[in-house]
């Protein structure tokens, strides 16, 4: 492991979060020099002025990494892409979303049983940050400056500033009852499922 991520993860003090960070680091290392064709000691990142990381050597090479509870998960693509998941098992406020969702988001939010309210907060807070990690520009684009709707078969159509927007495509995923997570890219080609990797065999293809 080079000293670069060595002082990443050494700067989380709870060691369940350095463990989470050093598995996102091999999620990275694995794919990329499986599907890329890079080794780990080719794998130098920059950061943009918001701290998303980039290849510096592979510009064309995009990935993106979260991790919540007892997952941590990975987007890899020829674009920018961005994934977020968060446990749903904390309590959620509406006035939470009233200062960060759009108009239109409260309202559906409000229309629902409260047991229903939980679930689709969390899908929302996803998909809102699948995107602005995609963006790379972290929480200098305002929350409530964009929106989504969700359509018959799961699909989710995405709004800015009121008008529809295909320039992003979004995909959720259902990989454990008490998470939600979300992906944001330029293409609406997703895989069907996510491909899950137990950490014992992570560690030994690296």
């Amino acid at each position: 492991m080079n000293s670069q991520m060595q002082a990443k993860i050494q700067k989380f003090r709870q060691p369940e979060d350095q463990l989470r960070t050093l598995c996102g680091e091999l999620l990275l290392q694995a794919y990329a020099l499986e599907q890329w064709g890079i080794s780990p000691s080719s794998l130098i990142k920059t950061y943009n002025a918001y701290g998303k990381p980039e290849l510096a050597e592979y510009r064309s090479c995009h990935y993106n990494i979260s991790h919540s509870g007892d997952w941590v998960v990975a987007a890899f693509d020829n674009q920018p892409v961005g994934i977020d998941i968060e446990t749903t098992a904390n309590p959620i406020e509406i006035s939470i979303a009233e200062r960060f969702f759009s108009p239109a988001e409260v309202s559906l939010l409000r229309e629902q049983y409260e047991e229903q309210q939980q679930s689709l907060f969390y899908d929302l807070w996803t998909l809102k940050e699948s995107y602005i990690k995609a963006e790379g520009a972290g929480l200098s684009i305002p929350l409530d400056s964009f929106s989504f709707e969700f359509q018959e078969h799961h699909k989710v159509e995405f709004y800015r500033s009121g008008k529809p927007d295909t320039s992003w495509y979004f995909k959720q995923y259902r990989i454990d009852p008490g998470y939600a997570l979300a992906v944001c890219g330029r293409e609406s080609n997703f895989p069907e499922q996510v491909e899950t990797v137990r950490w014992d065999k992570l560690i030994s293809i690296i």
